[in-house]
């Protein structure tokens, strides 16, 4: 964060946005390993929608932190935490329930 600015409060953001979403990076990390592997089992609507929910979750979850519940930047990253972890489980599930195929095809 020194590199963008010598602000003390974006420093302090910066800092909060890693307590609490730097944990959870290892489940975005694994949602995009995860990505890339439903691409080759022929998943990849699955895996745009999961994206596409993590977006929402994010966003959505994010606002409703923010003006529902009045809970501020500390919220904000809570949802975006939130959105990683459910974008992982999504992959997940969409990779774990691909089907064998019952035989090979005959050339």
């Amino acid at each position: 964060m020194g590199w963008f600015s010598d602000d003390a409060a974006v420093a302090h953001l910066g800092a909060l946005y890693l307590r609490i979403v730097g944990p959870v990076y290892t489940c975005f990390g694994l949602g995009l390993g995860l990505f890339f592997v439903t691409q080759g089992v022929g998943r990849s609507v699955a895996a745009m929608n999961a994206n596409a929910v993590r977006m929402i979750v994010s966003a959505g979850g994010g606002l409703i932190a923010v003006y529902w519940f009045d809970l501020g930047v500390p919220g904000f990253f809570a949802a975006v935490a939130a959105a990683f972890c459910l974008y992982a489980a999504m992959l997940v599930h969409a990779v774990c329930t691909v089907k064998k195929p019952d035989a090979a095809p005959a050339c």
